[in-house]
């Protein structure tokens, strides 16, 4: 009898695990032959340098205009060692889709196993619904980005929270310090609504262990994950160069966004409207506040006819959890709506503990047909925006692969490119590592090395006034500098690439500028040579327009 019973679960295991897999697979293969994010190019251009090179050196001479450059330190440096394995690819972008894959199957499984682990059952379903929850999450699931790491472990360290030991808390807050060190403040954060839960409750039988395994006290996590931090913190090379990067993505930035200038940050560092958050995420802000009124109901009366008992361990996952969502969801719609991710990752935990042990089992079957006709719409909405996102965001494998070639075979070694853009960055460096460019990453850096270079580059790069560029703005408090000289003599640049189509004012300039001369058209760029006193003038044209265009 037992064997067959084994068998029956082995097998179910299995159905699960094929569902969380082909969640996963389809996910990534949706946005074949494309990639997520040109975030990605970098990450696994700096793996690749340090697999090339010495692991510890963390000098970043290619970002000309970026504190990253002056300073050295390499905020994302345990990320980097993780992506190693990926570096070894020949094509970066099949270096970034078998890393992406990776990526997103180690939360899945994370979120699997912490469920497993609080003995919710078909765990694995569940997992598999984390990932469709909302699908622009969805879609930032699937990035090479330390953030879909740095969420598995906060996810995982809430779980041994209240069901562990001690150094289990300092092991997880170190990796998360380690992988990215601007997320340091991720695990003291948890600790800190794990703390709230536990003084809450203290005085209640909801802090009761009820014979279970004992939480980790709270002076012990406390102690745990500030250890854990700091060695995260200082495993790495240039670890207090690192902390002055860190301090500028986070207290840096947020001072300047509190200004009325119009500094380009990424969409994602921006507020989420509360229209848009409905928009984005209508299923879920639906099902959500209905499992935090069904676990209400349970604490006001934790013996309801036909609930089952929820353990201490769960109800502190359960209240640890929501607290932490509910502080993401203000993040959220406050400051920087990349903190969605955060709060359906967290929140999701409190539909499967709330279904499983807190719904009586006849109001369970009750609401079965209604749920599942609201999972249906809900599968069949997700697909098509995730779908839409894949056709309108991600980009091409070979993004700038032409011109990022032609200039390692053109330029010389250590020759300043101008980019019009700091997301050109990323692709650009990790097909080229002999040319030298102003910055990527947060345009934050940029500011921070000069906020006149910044200011500079902002103007050309809004394509609004061409012909000239500001070190200030408004322009009028500021130096006004000619274009060509600007490039030239403030970026000290040898070359100069656009996208027509993103900039085609600034190329129509630049076509007619005697400073520059045109010496690749590709599909989608055209790279100029700034001319030096040596260099023969380029022949004189009429006003052109931009490259790709009919003559």
């Amino acid at each position: 009898m037992v064997e067959p019973l084994a068998q029956e679960r082995s097998g179910l295991l299995r159905l699960q695990g094929a569902a969380v897999l082909a969640v996963v697979l389809a996910a990534h293969l949706s946005l074949a032959p494309n990639l997520a994010d040109p975030d990605a190019f970098y990450h696994l251009g700096h793996a690749a340098h340090y697999a090339h090179n010495s692991l510890f050196d963390s000098s970043f001479p290619w970002a000309t205009t970026s504190v990253i450059g002056d300073l050295g330190g390499d905020l994302w440096w345990g990320f980097h060692m993780a992506l190693l394995p990926f570096a070894a690819f020949s094509d970066v972008a099949d270096g970034i889709r078998a890393a992406g894959f990776l990526l997103t199957l180690v939360l899945a499984g994370t979120v699997w196993w912490l469920l497993r682990r609080h003995g919710v059952p078909g765990a694995g379903w569940w997992a598999a619904l984390f990932l469709l929850a909302v699908p622009n999450v969805l879609y930032r699931y699937v990035m090479v980005r330390p953030h879909v790491l740095s969420l598995a472990l906060a996810l995982a360290l809430v779980s041994l929270l209240v069901r562990g030991r001690w150094w289990h808390t300092l092991g997880v807050s170190a990796a998360i310090a380690w992988l990215h060190l601007s997320l340091f403040w991720m695990a003291p954060g948890v600790v800190a609504a794990y703390t709230l839960v536990r003084l809450a409750a203290r005085r209640s039988a909801l802090d009761d262990d009820g014979g279970h395994e004992a939480a980790i006290p709270v002076l012990h996590a406390v102690g745990a994950v500030l250890a854990g931090t700091a060695l995260g913190a200082l495993l790495r090379p240039h670890p207090f160069a690192t902390a002055q990067l860190a301090w500028v993505q986070i207290v840096r930035l947020f001072a300047e966004k509190a200004t009325d200038r119009p500094l380009v940050f990424a969409t994602e560092l921006l507020p989420l409207p509360l229209s848009e958050l409905v928009q984005s995420a209508w299923s879920f802000l639906l099902v959500w506040p209905l499992a935090g009124v069904a676990a209400w109901a349970w604490r006001r009366q934790a013996t309801n006819a036909g609930a089952t008992h929820l353990a201490a361990p769960e109800r502190r996952l359960l209240a640890v959890s929501s607290l932490i969502a509910a502080g993401f969801l203000a993040l959220t719609v406050l400051s920087a709506r990349r903190a969605l991710v955060e709060f359906v990752a967290f929140g999701f935990l409190l539909l499967p503990l709330t279904w499983s042990f807190l719904v009586p089992a006849a109001a369970r079957r009750r609401a079965v047909p209604a749920l599942a006709i609201l999972l249906s719409g809900h599968l069949v909405w997700a697909g098509q925006r995730h779908l839409l996102n894949a056709r309108l965001v991600a980009l091409p494998p070979d993004a700038m692969a032409e011109a990022a070639t032609w200039l390692a075979e053109n330029a010389e070694p250590g020759d300043v490119v101008f980019h019009a853009h700091w997301d050109n960055f990323g692709p650009l460096f990790a097909r080229n590592r002999a040319s030298r460019y102003l910055g990527g990453m947060d345009p934050i850096f940029q500011y921070a090395h000069d906020p006149g270079l910044y200011w500079e580059h902002f103007f050309l790069s809004a394509d609004l006034v061409v012909e000239y560029t500001c070190d200030a703005f408004p322009c009028y408090e500021g130096r006004a500098t000619a274009t060509g000289p600007a490039i030239r003599d403030h970026f000290h640049a040898r070359w100069v690439l656009v996208e027509p189509a993103r900039n085609p004012k600034l190329t129509v300039h630049l076509l007619n500028d005697p400073l520059l001369q045109l010496v690749l058209e590709t599909r989608h760029e055209a790279i100029f040579k700034v001319l030096g006193p040596d260099d023969p003038p380029p022949p004189s044209a009429a006003v052109q327009p931009p490259p790709g265009e009919p003559h």
